[in-house]
């Protein structure tokens, strides 16, 4: 789901207000926006204590920041490019330890046993194979995803935080959409055939009607395939089965330890100084 949780004209009164000096305000956006902006951090740095980190770097962004939001883009584009600047700086940090310190093979010997958020959401295969599909992608594929498929923005918003125009996000989001499909296929269809020499690409096909990309008649062109093809109708079943786990992803809140810990860095940030 997108940032804003409550209402929309709800959160654009709470922005509103914070950036006149409304403390109450400044508390609440910033409580609105924490569980999208963790789950993003989680993602990108596949790590609990980094995303944390991420979190509490990109409220204090917020806090420091909000008198220069306009409203010209969404809120959501405009937390979620602190959001990534802070994920790119962790990361980037992260990398410099690593290398310093511990070769890539004990990193990989020694991953974060924390929960991730789709093992939040189920403990069925679904979710656990989600999430190591999720990290098998590219950064750059992974965010696309993160930003459309599990918090819910739209493409011109996702757009916005990449940097890209709409175009690239989209074929970004095609290609990630169809490694995800077939890095889940042999858990959700492990006994369907693969599609047929001259099969359409079905995974591309149905991404970009998601995107309302496919005219009409392409579309129903899929969808006759799909009713005769018992291999493309799986594929399409998987890529359904993925995106819908990835909305669920979206719906999750902050962990009730990590929330405490919100609140109180909240509080403590929109304290006036002495």
């Amino acid at each position: 789901m997108p940032l804003e949780q409550p209402a929309a004209r709800d959160l654009d009164a709470l922005v509103a207000r914070a950036r006149l000096g409304d403390r109450e305000a400044l508390e609440a956006v910033l409580a609105s926006v924490a569980p999208a902006i963790h789950r993003f951090g989680l993602r990108m740095c596949k790590n609990v204590h980094d995303a944390e980190d991420v979190l509490q770097d990109t409220l204090l962004n917020v806090v420091n920041h909000l008198g220069e939001f306009e409203g010209r883009s969404s809120l959501s584009s405009w937390v979620f490019s602190l959001t990534r600047s802070a994920c790119t700086r962790k990361r980037r940090g992260l990398k410099n330890r690593v290398q310093a310190s511990v070769s890539d093979e004990q990193v990989a010997d020694h991953p974060d046993r924390a929960p991730s958020p789709e093992a939040r959401v189920s403990g069925q295969e679904l979710a656990a194979a989600l999430s190591d599909a999720l990290d098998a992608l590219s950064d750059e594929q992974r965010e696309v995803v993160a930003l459309r498929d599990i918090e819910g923005l739209s493409a011109p918003e996702a757009a916005s935080v990449l940097g890209v125009s709409v175009d690239a996000l989209k074929s970004r989001l095609h290609r990630a959409r169809q490694a995800l499909r077939a890095a889940l296929r042999p858990v959700l269809e492990p006994n369907v055939l693969p599609s047929a020499q001259g099969c359409p690409d079905i995974a591309a096909i149905w991404s970009k009607k998601l995107e309302g990309d496919l005219s009409q008649s392409d579309c129903s062109a899929m969808e006759k395939h799909i009713a005769v093809c018992p291999s493309c109708n799986a594929a399409c079943n998987v890529l359904k089965q993925a995106l819908f786990a990835c909305q669920q992803v979206g719906m999750q809140e902050l962990p009730g330890d990590v929330q405490a810990r919100v609140g109180a860095a909240a509080r403590a940030l929109t304290r006036p100084s002495d």
